[in-house]
């Protein structure tokens, strides 16, 4: 059997790269919704340009490079991309975002996490996809923004809260911490406990997550039991706002799982997801889960 391509293997690998956050200032994600909006679409351009890569004319992928990257992250696509340059098959691979949610925007800067799905078509080797959860630092320079910091399956804190005043910035930051929160009780199971880790799942849902959680507990313990092992969330989960209305929020929500088994070995599992949250009194509750896979 062939192997996969290494950009696919790179970018579906386990491994965590810790970025650069934005200095904290005047978080204007969301806020200002037409600027926010503008910004991410100027990264959704950048990123498909330079994440696609066609062995046939390299040339276009340096010209690529040279228009919408500054700074580090010309050394981060290098190291990125030196196997894939250096494969003696020929490699076509084209990136898109599937979906993206802005982490800090401040006018001039933007941090987003993004969900890119690259594709190759090769006769001998048939379609393949590959999935990666990438946060992106850019930069406006020159009346145009370019990619300055880009972390592979990132692991970096969310950056300082703001007041929940009932304020759009105070409520996407509730709404954060809440997803965050309830991902910890969603995500994180220990076989050895089974009915206690329901219960604090169950205890985060509501509408018709909750429903079906009830429907289905004796399922969902016996899961957990036989499962034999234990799940815990990778350092500084990731997430973002997509979008927001009132007390409802969508979240895109990444980290890296820690899966240990009966012997104590432990793997790391990217896992990226949106959760559909809900205000309930001072917090928030899921009320949908859809992990985000390759289309």
């Amino acid at each position: 059997m062939r192997r996969a391509l290494p950009a696919l293997l790179l970018l579906t690998s386990a491994c965590t790269v810790t970025g650069t956050a934005v200095p904290v200032g005047g978080n204007l994600a969301l806020v200002d919704a037409r600027r926010t909006g503008a910004a991410l679409d100027a990264v959704k351009t950048a990123a498909e340009a330079v994440f696609s890569y066609d062995s046939a004319s390299p040339g276009a992928f340096d010209q690529a490079v040279a228009a919408n990257v500054t700074g580090p992250a010309k050394d981060q696509l290098t190291r990125l991309f030196d196997q894939i340059r250096k494969s003696p098959q020929p490699v076509h691979l084209v990136t898109r975002v599937r979906q993206a949610a802005a982490l800090e925007f401040t006018g001039d800067k933007v941090r987003d996490l993004a969900v890119l799905q690259q594709d190759s078509a090769a006769a001998e080797r048939g379609a393949t996809k590959g999935l990666a959860t990438v946060a992106f630092t850019a930069v406006r320079e020159g009346g145009r923004w370019r990619l300055s910091d880009i972390a592979v399956n990132p692991a970096q804190p969310a950056p300082a809260p703001q007041p929940d005043d009932g304020s759009t910035g105070g409520t996407r930051d509730s709404a954060l911490a809440g997803a965050r929160a309830a991902a910890g009780a969603l995500f994180t199971t220990d076989s050895t406990d089974p009915e206690g880790s329901y219960a604090r799942a169950e205890a985060v849902t509501a509408g018709p997550l909750a429903d079906d959680y009830r429907a289905k507990k004796a399922s969902y313990v016996e899961a957990i039991r036989r499962s034999g092992t234990k799940v815990a969330l990778g350092p500084d989960p990731m997430a973002g706002v997509v979008a927001l209305t009132g007390g409802r929020a969508i979240v895109l929500f990444f980290t890296t799982l820690q899966v240990t088994d009966p012997a104590g070995k432990a793997t790391s599992r990217p896992f990226t997801t949106e959760l559909d949250v809900v205000r309930e009194g001072a917090g928030w509750k899921v009320t949908g889960v859809r992990p985000v896979t390759a289309a």
